[in-house]
């Protein structure tokens, strides 16, 4: 049947042998065409029969021949890093969620709102704040964040050991500090969508709720949602593996 239904389309690439001498079926069916459509983009034409059946292997061609996006930018390691940081495991689904949204610039601010016409300001809710609200806005450059970023200052250096955090830092993971470990790297970038997330919610309160959330209340609800990572860690690694890593006993002293 096989044969007979998707012999067509299948005798090009050596998939499977078909006997002319037999009625065949002209007009493929369409999930065969969207095989078709794979094998010509990926250039998986010269994959031996045998291979197919092995899905670890296709599965292996096809992430290594991968089309990747290159960010505006940045340019193909950068963002090659960039996409894995994205990826991290580690990371919940709603910040995976944030990351992506960041770097496509997509996330439903103001800016985002106004350029579909589903409201009529572009500004930042924010009292005294007359800036256009943009991604960059919401997490950098607003009063407001400076304010929660100022307060981390001591916060990151004593985990990460980066004095000066920039903005690819934050939103794409792009360390250039030689002297950074992985682990603190992994630090640095677990912290990085914890504060994305809890800026991002505290946003939607006060536009949603009408309830403003103080700059203390914003970092506590940083160090929970980084306390989490910690608890992991304790779990996986020990307890003084994981003070090690992220020095729970020294947080009050650098906030």
């Amino acid at each position: 049947m096989l044969r007979y239904v998707a012999g067509n389309s299948l005798r090009k690439y050596r998939l499977g042998e078909v006997d002319l001498r037999k009625p065949v079926c002209f007009q493929t069916p369409w999930f065969y065409v969207r095989i078709e459509r794979c094998v010509r983009r990926y250039e998986l034409k010269d994959v031996k029969k045998e291979e197919w059946f092995e899905s670890k292997k296709v599965l292996g061609m096809l992430e290594a021949r991968q089309e990747m996006e290159v960010v505006g930018g940045l340019n193909e390691e950068e963002s090659k890093k960039l996409w894995k940081n994205v990826n991290v495991k580690e990371l919940s689904n709603r910040q995976k969620d944030m990351c992506w949204l960041t770097v496509h610039k997509c996330l439903p601010t103001r800016e985002f709102q106004r350029r579909r016409r589903v409201v009529d300001s572009e500004v930042c809710p924010r009292e005294g704040c007359r800036i256009v609200e943009n991604v960059n806005h919401v997490l950098w450059e607003c009063g407001f964040a400076k304010n929660v970023w100022r307060k981390l200052g001591y916060f990151v250096v004593g985990l990460t050991g980066v004095q000066f955090l920039t903005l690819n830092m934050f939103l794409f993971g792009l360390c250039d500090v030689k002297s950074m470990t992985k682990q603190q790297e992994r630090v640095l970038w677990l912290l990085m969508g914890c504060v994305k997330e809890v800026l991002w919610d505290v946003r939607n309160i006060l536009v949603f709720r009408k309830e403003v959330i103080s700059v203390r209340d914003c970092i506590g609800m940083i160090c929970g949602k980084l306390y989490v990572y910690g608890i992991r860690d304790k779990k996986t690694l020990g307890l003084e593996n994981a003070e090690g890593i992220w020095k729970f006993k020294k947080w009050k002293s650098w906030l």
